[in-house]
């Protein structure tokens, strides 16, 4: 059984995550700063205790926002102090691509480890190529922490990246689809067969 991690960019999306009940909701703006959503954002954790909201990228803002995590790159890592890091009030998840990548965030005890891209992905280049689902599988043996699937998932697939026993999926471009909360639970179901 896995979980849907949704990432969204703007905030009509996120607030159709929210009212759809999403367990994870990952907001990525690229596009437009979060900052002027803030006093939103911050009532978000009591309004919609179910889903855990993570924040990419910006530690102070996710706990400003008092967020249940935020999300970090290979690239984050770097230019955060990592003492600030370990000692960041909001659990941590990090990105990682190769064995070495997951040693290192292993040592920033996260709460869970992205791994992908699983699939071609167009929404982010991560310089890496697709590591399939078999090296999914090996990686989920490799660590003790919840991991997000994430890079190329669709309803297509969905079904061989859950079979690897992860505890999460990420969808982006798949979710961008979908206009109806009906359609969202269908999907949310089809994680948890």
């Amino acid at each position: 059984m896995a979980e849907l991690y949704a990432i969204v960019g703007d905030m009509p999306r996120a607030r159709f995550m929210l009212a759809g009940r999403v367990p994870y909701l990952q907001l990525r703006f690229k596009a437009a700063p979060l900052t002027p959503h803030l006093r939103e954002i911050a009532a978000w954790p009591a309004l919609f205790p179910r889903t855990r909201l993570i924040v990419n990228d910006d530690v102070a803002f996710a706990e400003a926002v008092s967020a249940w995590g935020v999300h970090l790159g290979q690239e984050d890592l770097r230019k955060h102090d990592p003492r600030a890091l370990r000692g960041a009030r909001v659990r941590l998840g990090i990105s990682t691509h190769t064995d070495e990548e997951i040693a290192h965030a292993l040592t920033f005890k996260p709460a869970m480890l992205g791994f992908g891209p699983v699939f071609p992905t167009t929404t982010k280049d991560v310089g890496h190529a697709p590591q399939g689902v078999p090296r999914l599988a090996r990686m989920l043996r490799q660590v003790a922490l919840p991991v997000v699937a994430i890079g190329g998932i669709t309803p297509a697939n969905l079904g061989a990246v859950v079979a690897t026993g992860v505890a999460m999926v990420a969808m982006i471009s798949a979710l961008d689809g979908i206009a109806s909360h009906d359609e969202l639970r269908a999907l949310m179901r089809a994680l948890a067969p």
